[in-house]
């Protein structure tokens, strides 16, 4: 008899451990299939742009907002919001940089791809409270290359950051926002033409939350445009043509290209 509660009793255990795992496995496959969006943007960009590398300040005798002052005139040097490349953090143990929160937008997320102490802190030396600071499983399925995730609300202008890290020499960082960037799209007055041809290429971009301010043509002949947001191009070879064309309010980009949208005849052998 003693056998057999003892067996039941494993039996029952069992049952329980497996139903408790069987929970947390569903548990993080939902999450697994629904990661936020703005991870998987920022994965994208830490893993697959170029890197930018800032400029870092160290001090021990200064205060924080004596380094704030002493950083804030120097606004090429600060590290802003971009979804086009990433930032390249040098450190030596502990540094400071300047951080850019241009637009106003609901949230804004800094990530590093390495362990570390962040802090950013305002004009008076205090430091910003983030809204979150521990990624989720939701987080960890939009990139799970991100080791420090930190959310906050509110922010804008200039901040003073400060980055402790001994086991590095540089790691990557990563600054976005929840606003919604413009959408590039573009048509031409023709897509078959002769060589010598002029042809016309007309922005059709959706503003994001921001207006578009910039436009970069590549019209796929090593060729490119930055004038306007209308521009006339001339192929000077045959084949097939994909235009490509970047727009931005700024800060954050899109592009799109048209995969051999243009052909171009005549000359050469033709």
């Amino acid at each position: 008899m003693r056998l057999f509660i003892k067996f039941s009793v494993n039996i029952l255990l069992c049952v329980i451990f497996i139903q408790g795992c069987d929970d947390l496995l569903d548990d993080y496959q939902s999450n697994e299939v629904d990661p936020i969006s703005i991870d998987g943007d920022i994965c994208g960009i830490m893993n697959d742009l170029e890197s930018v590398t800032a400029f870092t300040f160290s001090s021990d005798s200064l205060s924080m907002s004596d380094i704030f002052d002493s950083l804030v005139t120097d606004t090429g040097s600060f590290i802003s919001l971009s979804n086009a490349y990433n930032w390249r953090i040098p450190v030596d143990s502990m540094c400071y940089f300047m951080v850019f929160a241009p637009q106003a937008a609901d949230s804004y997320v800094v990530a590093l791809n390495s362990s570390s102490e962040l802090g950013l802190y305002g004009s008076d030396g205090n430091l910003v409270t983030p809204a979150n600071a521990a990624p989720s499983l939701k987080n960890i399925a939009g990139c799970s290359d991100v080791r420090v995730r930190q959310a906050y609300s509110g922010l804008s202008g200039a901040y003073l950051g400060k980055l402790v890290n001994p086991n590095v020499t540089s790691l990557k960082m990563v600054i976005m926002n929840t606003n919604e960037p413009p959408a590039a799209d573009f048509t031409t007055s023709s897509a078959t033409l002769s060589i010598g041809d002029t042809i016309t290429f007309t922005d059709q971009s959706q503003n994001g939350d921001y207006p578009v301010i910039t436009y970069g043509w590549d019209f796929g002949d090593n060729n490119t445009n930055d004038d306007s947001s209308v521009v006339q191009h001339a192929y000077s070879d045959s084949g097939l043509f994909s235009p490509s064309l970047t727009v931005s309010d700024g800060y954050l980009f899109h592009t799109v290209t048209k995969t051999e949208m243009i052909t171009v005849s005549g000359g050469g052998g033709e």
